[in-house]
Parts: structure tokens; C-alpha cells; sequence
């Protein structure tokens, strides 16, 4: 039985254990296993996306978080002493995030509303995972009220969101990341897969259920 989880600053204290361990998986995945260079600690990988106004959608079975998704609105702004950040593809075209190309959104600008949204450092352990995170994560955002979902990951990743219900379209044209191509990819969702009935019950959170593949799937960003 998996949980499906939206953690706010309202719950975080009380999903604390689950947004530590998700945070772990990330510095595992990210920093040591991918080897970006990204802020982190000695225990966990966290930087300036994360803070009050971020959402964290996490699906757990057994004490054991398998997907997990980090969510910003386009109109979010924060400043560090002198420094200011919104999100991470506006800040990437803004030049201030060294390894990303600047020009990721192509001729289109960088989105500022409230009913944009950006996800990013994500990662589930299979399709059935990927499936309840992204249905999640479209329930969040109907009930916020937004229209479209923005990232920037592998250019395969669009068929793979769009096998699951979403609708994907490129943005710009891909750029060399990691030695791989990576793009600005725009989603949209209204048909997303709903988890099999007889393989999957409810609880406090929602639940979903399924065997999950040994090989995960993962978003950049």
C-alpha cells in the first residue's frame, strides 16, 4: 500500500522523518551518484528551491519513501543577501546557475504566475511509483488552480510523462547536460492514469499499490 503525500510548511513537522529521507535519496542520486555539483551536506543534498513555499509530493510504502517531487509556482521569489531567486529555469536564463545553458526556454520567456508551475528533483522506482506521483502532483495543482507544469530533464522524459496521461511538449531546443540531452519540457494534464482499483487501496494520505521495475526513473533539475 503506498501513501501519496502533499507536504506544505503547514505538515512539514509532521512528514519530518519522510522530507529528511527524501533529501538523503536526493544527495544519494544527485550528487553522489550523478555527480552534479550541487550544495549539500554531509547527510542530505538541499539548496535554494528549497524553502516556505515549497511543495514536496512524496509516495511512501512501508516507512520506505519510493517517488518523490519537488514544486514551485513560477511567481515565487526569495533573496539571499543580495542575491535573488525565483525558480530554477528562470534562474538558469538568467545566468545564475552555472552548467545551465542560459538559452533553455528558446524565444519564450520565463513564466511569472501563479498558475505555472515548475517540478524538479524527482525520482520514483518504476512506472506504477511515477504514475501515483504525477497523478498526485496533478491533483495538487487542479486544486491550486494551475494550467501548466514546466521542467527541465532528459528529452525522453516527455514520452514518458506522456505514456502516463500527460500531454508534453518541448520547449526550446535540447542542450548538452551531463554529456546528455536535456530540454525545457511544458506539460499539461487532464487524462493522467489513475492507479488500478484492484491493486491499490486507500488511507489517511491515498494510497496506490503495484510492483515497481529494479530500475528507477528520474527528472533532473
Amino acid at each position: 500500500m503506498w501513501n501519496r503525500i502533499v507536504v506544505s510548511d503547514q505538515n512539514r513537522g509532521v512528514y519530518g522523518a519522510l522530507v529528511h529521507e527524501h533529501l538523503r535519496q536526493r544527495r544519494a542520486l544527485f550528487y553522489e551518484r550523478l555527480g552534479w555539483d550541487i550544495p549539500h551536506s554531509e547527510h542530505i543534498e538541499q539548496d535554494q528551491y528549497d524553502r516556505a513555499e515549497t511543495i514536496y509530493i512524496l509516495i511512501e510504502r512501508g516507512g520506505q519513501v519510493e517517488g518523490y517531487a519537488r514544486l514551485l509556482p513560477t511567481s515565487a521569489r526569495v533573496s539571499y543577501g543580495a542575491m535573488d531567486y525565483s525558480y530554477m529555469i528562470r534562474d538558469a536564463t538568467l545566468g545564475l546557475l552555472p552548467g545551465i545553458p542560459s538559452g533553455i526556454l528558446g524565444s519564450r520567456g520565463a513564466p511569472s504566475a501563479s498558475t505555472i508551475w515548475e517540478v524538479s528533483r524527482l525520482e520514483a522506482s518504476g512506472k506504477a511509483a511515477l504514475t501515483a506521483l504525477f497523478l498526485t502532483i496533478a491533483e495538487f495543482l487542479e486544486e491550486a488552480g494551475a494550467v501548466e507544469l514546466l521542467a527541465f530533464t532528459r528529452k525522453s522524459f516527455a514520452t514518458i510523462v506522456r505514456g502516463i496521461g500527460f500531454e508534453a511538449a518541448l520547449v526550446g531546443a535540447p542542450v548538452d547536460y551531463g554529456g546528455k540531452p536535456y530540454c525545457a519540457i511544458s506539460m499539461t494534464w487532464g487524462a493522467a492514469e489513475r492507479p488500478d482499483s484492484s491493486d491499490s487501496s486507500e488511507s489517511s494520505g491515498g494510497a496506490d499499490s503495484a510492483s515497481s521495475p529494479a530500475e528507477p526513473l528520474r527528472l533532473a533539475g
